[in-house]
C-alpha cells in the first residue's frame, strides 16, 4: 500500500524513540538522586538534617494532628520527615561517633598491617625452603650421577684413547 512511500515509516518511530530515552534517563536521574539522598543521609546526618530544617521550615504548619491523604500515602511508603534531635546533643554525638570511628580505623589498619606482614614472613619462609629443598635434590642427583659415572670416567682416564 505505501510501497512509494517507505519516509512514512522512519518519521515517528524517532520521535517517540526521542521521548523514551529521555523518559528513562529522568527516572534513572530521579531514582539515584533519591538513593544517594538516603545513602548521604545515613553517613552525614548532620548535613541532611540542615536541609531537613529548612524544608520543615519552608512547609507551613497544619492545624491539629490531623493527617491528610498525601501524608498517610507517604507514611505508609516510608516517606516520613524525621525530627531532627537537639543541635547540642547531635553535635557531641556526631564528634563522638567520629572518634570513635577513627579508632576502629586505626585499629584494623594496625591489624592489616600485621596480617600483612605475617603473609609476607610466611610467603619469604616457604621460597627459601623451596629454595633449600631444590638444592638439596640437586645436590643428591649430582652425587648419584658422579657414583655411576665415577668408573667411566676412571676407565677414560687410563686409556684416554680407547682402540679399536
Amino acid at each position: 500500500m505505501y510501497h512509494h512511500h517507505p519516509h512514512v515509516f522512519f518519521h515517528r518511530p524517532a520521535s517517540r524513540i526521542l521521548w523514551f530515552v529521555i523518559g528513562a534517563g529522568v527516572a534513572t536521574w530521579w531514582h539515584h538522586s533519591r538513593a544517594m539522598r538516603d545513602h548521604h543521609s545515613s553517613y552525614w546526618p548532620c548535613l541532611m538534617q540542615q536541609h531537613r530544617r529548612a524544608a520543615l521550615q519552608d512547609q507551613p504548619s497544619s492545624a491539629g494532628s490531623e493527617v491528610g491523604p498525601y501524608q498517610e500515602r507517604d507514611a505508609r511508603w516510608g516517606w516520613r520527615p524525621h525530627s531532627p534531635p537537639p543541635s547540642g546533643a547531635m553535635a557531641g554525638w556526631n564528634q563522638q561517633e567520629w572518634e570513635e570511628n577513627k579508632e576502629r580505623l586505626r585499629s584494623m589498619q594496625k591489624r592489616v598491617g600485621e596480617a600483612m606482614v605475617d603473609m609476607s614472613e610466611s610467603t619469604l619462609e616457604s621460597i627459601v625452603s623451596t629454595a633449600e629443598t631444590l638444592k638439596a635434590r640437586l645436590a643428591e642427583r649430582r652425587a648419584r650421577r658422579e657414583g655411576v659415572l665415577s668408573p667411566e670416567i676412571a676407565e677414560q682416564k687410563k686409556d684416554p684413547f680407547p682402540s679399536v
